[in-house]
């Protein structure tokens, strides 16, 4: 685009014309800047579309974001950059539904309802095929209602699995392991069903004066539900992130011991600062030096972003076995942050987030109710302490029958080695056991 520019000789008010394109309201469209006048009345249509889109986005923002996350619906790295800054701005985002949910974002008061066709696997002719029946005959009431009214060439073993996967189905009751077990068989009832109405037996039935038999519903499969590890990692393979939880939760009092910062906050620690900063490891490259030395490059995600990670061949080489999809881990290094604002951290230490608390520790606190313990107990439970001799002290939190708690430190010589295979002997030795660690302060 040609843009004509001036010397300033004097400046007055230009008459309503056409530049470019675009006509504007009003007669001021040109500015000038450096001594140079410039007839831009473009500038003044994306000025006022910017303030356009900044006016939304402060007064309607689950439209606004709705509006936005729709239009990159195809752009998973995008959908989740956008997803959690309107998560930033309070805006819950509701998992997807097959009852009701449509194919783009949709706003439903202050929270945005996920689009069907941003799961990972869904086609929007499948989509389509979904809505469509689901407007017709109303929500689906089971996963073989659901296979008998939509139609089996858009919907297919993929599709189910995706679907379960994200949780589409939650509201329906059942278990995510459940569903994903009657997939096969939902498949054929399905088939059958459409093949039986294709074929006009309804309208055979229906001209002999009979009611056409409906085959009841074969009851789900009785199957735990899968662990929560599992479903978070089904839902991020299939919306590109965690949407109902995250692994980090789990490892909440070990980030609240160890860790200085998260992504969110990267920016103020300033660039050269040592930080430490827990996650999950994601997008995983392992490469080679000139000198033939390996060493690995990854993003480190915890809930609110991801930063990239450089672990030079020395620091690799004794965390190497830490490195894997999806390890949660702590890292502690120098971050380097970059005029744009992009942040790295060139790795110094890597610790695996799983007994970081136990190595850590250096005084475990066993609490007990005294009336939920007996000699037998006690005997096992010195037993146990005695196969993990190390060098942390023991200490006893007794409750006593009137309510009050005594400490109770065992003689000098009971010290052991802190793992999680004590932690979790100790608490399945007997129901009133709770177990402290005491970590040194960061």
């Amino acid at each position: 685009m040609k843009i004509e520019k001036t010397k300033i000789v004097r400046v007055t008010p230009c008459s309503l014309e056409k530049t470019y394109n675009m006509t504007m309201r009003g007669p001021n469209h040109n500015y000038f800047a450096n001594g140079i006048l410039t007839a831009n009345s473009h500038s003044v249509a994306y000025s006022y579309l910017a303030y356009q889109t900044a006016y939304l986005k402060a007064h309607y923002p689950t439209h606004f974001w709705a509006a936005v996350l729709s239009n990159e619906i195809n752009n998973t790295a995008k959908v989740v950059k956008y997803i959690e800054e309107a998560r930033g701005q309070g805006i819950e985002i509701l998992p997807p539904d097959i009852n009701e949910s449509f194919d783009t974002f949709t706003p439903r008061g202050n929270t945005i309802r996920f689009g069907l066709a941003a799961i990972k696997g869904i086609g929007q002719s499948a989509v389509s095929y979904i809505v469509a029946a689901r407007e017709e005959g109303g929500p689906f009431k089971s996963i073989f209602d659901f296979t008998e009214r939509v139609d089996s060439r858009a919907v297919n073993k993929r599709v189910l699995e995706s679907l379960i996967k994200a949780g589409a189905f939650d509201s329906l009751g059942f278990k995510r392991a459940q569903l994903f077990e009657a997939i096969d068989s939902a498949i054929e009832s399905g088939a059958r069903a459409q093949r039986a109405r294709s074929s006009g037996q309804a309208m055979l039935f229906g001209a002999a004066g009979l009611a056409p038999v409906v085959a009841p519903e074969p009851p789900l499969p009785d199957k735990e539900e899968w662990s929560y590890e599992k479903m978070l990692s089904g839902e991020k393979e299939t919306l590109g992130f965690y949407l109902t939880g995250h692994p980090l939760i789990q490892y909440s009092e070990a980030l609240r011991d160890f860790a200085t910062a998260s992504v969110e906050s990267l920016p103020s620690a300033g660039s050269g600062s040592i930080v430490s900063i827990g996650g999950m490891v994601t997008s995983l490259n392992l490469k080679t030096t000139k000198k033939g030395d390996r060493f690995a490059l990854f993003d480190l995600e915890d809930q609110y972003g991801s930063v990239r990670v450089v672990v030079w061949p020395e620091t690799y080489s004794r965390s190497k076995a830490l490195l894997r999809a999806d390890a949660a881990v702590l890292v502690k290094g120098k971050l380097e942050m970059e005029e744009e604002g992009a942040a790295t951290i060139i790795a110094e230490e890597i610790q695996a987030l799983d007994d970081i608390r136990e190595r850590a520790a250096r005084t475990i606190i066993l609490r007990a109710r005294t009336a939920s313990l007996n000699a037998k107990i006690v005997d096992r439970l010195y037993g146990l302490l005695d196969r993990h001799r190390g060098e942390c002290d023991v200490l006893f939190d007794l409750e006593l029958e009137d309510g009050s708690v005594a400490r109770v430190k065992p003689n000098q010589f009971v010290k052991v080695k802190i793992t999680p295979d004590l932690t979790n002997a100790i608490k399945q030795l007997c129901d009133s056991f709770e177990v402290e660690l005491l970590v040194p302060k960061k």
